[in-house]
């Protein structure tokens, strides 16, 4: 019997989390943990139940050893000290007894007609995963919590600027960590990976100083993450600049930008509005259109996930239909939702095609189409990174991982040589890591399911070449 978690990754994959029924002085708010014997293994099970003051609630189930993704728990229920939570995604539930203190809950995990004993227990500290690379202990730098405005939002931004300890008595060359798609926390926290922690507390013991910022409308940073564009959030990046030119510790000629995924995008826009930016880092960073990045990773996350085939090419049909209609000057909205309903209508007739992977397909349709809608995905879609790479003019070192499913090295490492060729630029490096997924973590696969299960956050090898190359345009 496996814990998985099934969809259909038509263009983003969502999760929803359902309201509860709450009828009950007791309360099961907080952390689960339990461990499922299963043909002689150990299976540990996480739940996460979130109740509000209304009554209802939200919860999540996370199987560590499949998983890290957060499964949605379809339904909660509590009445009186009976307990059951309904997971739709896996065709499983739990049921089981709250003893009388609210510290464990007795009970039985049923999936495909199979019944197994589990008990939860309460647990204080959460979930945490333990990530070795995560810096521990008292660190052997200056770091401090700033806040910087961006004068085009208008609101403020914070983050966390380190910077080694002889800074004060001379200007140190420093990088800015432009986070991926998505909102962000200042440590790109994915899994509990925290990847520019991890590479900032590397290039700061190098002689590096590394200003990490929480994105627009998360964690202490101030605005919306909401209808922002790439074009938005490019102003960020050189809201961050521009604080680290007005401090005495920064040399303001030195200054460079280190992007991954989106965020290698949004370095090149910044790098030509502005003539202080000394280099560009780009991890992952697209050399061709948003468009052509979707379909790309759409149809290399599919095949080397094993998906029907003709699931893929509907999906292919899908997206580029959608894409179609969004470069039109007003594209039509009914259109879009027409297709969606035609893509859902095809699917359903796939021939062997597991039937729990239809159970959210209307659900998860329902997201990928509102996500279609917003201000980020028309403007991503649209924009080629080209002309932009060509008008940079600082040294550039762009880096992909060979098994990268997302940002594939092959199709854009050569597109971003070419552009910045075109533009007059001699002074940049490509490089592909072999055996490296996009988050640049040692892979076999490079499949997005795997990176809550690999130990290392972010590669020591790219740490050691990124430091070398920004200390050769540096010194």
């Amino acid at each position: 019997m496996k814990v998985l978690l099934r969809v259909i990754p038509v263009v983003f994959l969502g999760s929803s989390l359902f309201a509860a029924d709450i009828e009950s002085d007791h309360s099961i708010n907080g952390t689960w943990k339990g461990t499922l014997q299963v043909l002689g293994q150990k299976l540990p099970l996480i739940f996460e139940i979130e109740e509000n003051k209304n009554g209802s609630a939200k919860g999540s189930l996370i199987s560590p050893k499949q998983t890290l993704q957060k499964i949605p728990v379809t339904q909660v229920s509590l009445k009186d000290r009976n307990v059951k939570f309904w997971v739709q995604t896996v065709g499983g539930s739990f049921e089981g007894k709250l003893s009388p203190k609210s510290k464990t809950i007795k009970g039985e995990w049923t999936q495909g007609g199979n019944a197994l004993p589990l008990e939860l227990e309460f647990s204080e500290e959460g979930f945490a995963i333990e990530r070795p690379q995560n810096p521990k202990g008292k660190v052997s730098y200056k770091e401090e919590l700033v806040k910087f405005p961006n004068k085009f939002g208008p609101h403020n931004l914070a983050g966390t600027l380190t910077f080694p300890n002889d800074a004060t008595t001379r200007a140190v060359p420093a990088v800015i960590l432009v986070s991926g798609s998505g909102p962000q926390d200042r440590d790109e926290t994915l899994f509990g990976h925290k990847p520019f922690w991890v590479i900032a507390d590397y290039l700061t013991k190098q002689g590096i100083a590394v200003l990490r910022y929480d994105d627009r409308g998360v964690g202490a940073s101030g605005g919306y993450f909401d209808g922002a564009t790439h074009m938005d959030l490019a102003t960020d990046a050189s809201a961050a600049v521009e604080y680290l030119t007005s401090r005495k510790e920064i040399d303001p000629k030195r200054i460079g930008i280190i992007g991954h995924s989106e965020g290698g995008m949004l370095g090149p826009i910044v790098a030509t509005k502005r003539e202080d930016i000394a280099f560009l880092v780009l991890l992952a960073g697209p050399g061709i259109s948003g468009a052509e990045t979707i379909l790309t990773q759409s149809k290399a996350i599919g095949t080397a996930s094993g998906l029907h085939p003709e699931l893929i090419q509907l999906n292919q049909d899908f997206l580029k239909a959608v894409f179609e209609e969004m470069q039109k000057q007003v594209p039509d909205g009914e259109r879009i939702a027409d297709l969606g309903r035609k893509f859902e209508a095809e699917v359903k007739k796939v021939e062997g095609l597991d039937p729990s992977m239809l159970e959210n397909l209307e659900q998860t349709m329902f997201q990928s189409l509102k996500q279609i809608e917003s201000p980020w995905f028309h403007n991503f879609v649209k924009y080629d990174p080209g002309p932009t790479l060509e008008k940079v003019k600082c040294p550039v070192y762009a880096l992909n991982g060979e098994v990268d499913l997302q940002v594939l090295a092959d199709i854009n490492l050569p597109e971003i040589e070419a552009h910045l060729k075109a533009g007059g630029n001699r002074n940049y490096k490509t490089e592909k890591i072999m055996g490296h997924n996009h988050l640049f973590q040692p892979s076999m696969t490079g499949i997005p399911a795997e990176y809550g299960r690999i130990e290392t956050t972010f590669s020591p090898l790219v740490l050691r070449k990124m430091s070398t190359w920004i200390e050769s345009v540096t010194n």
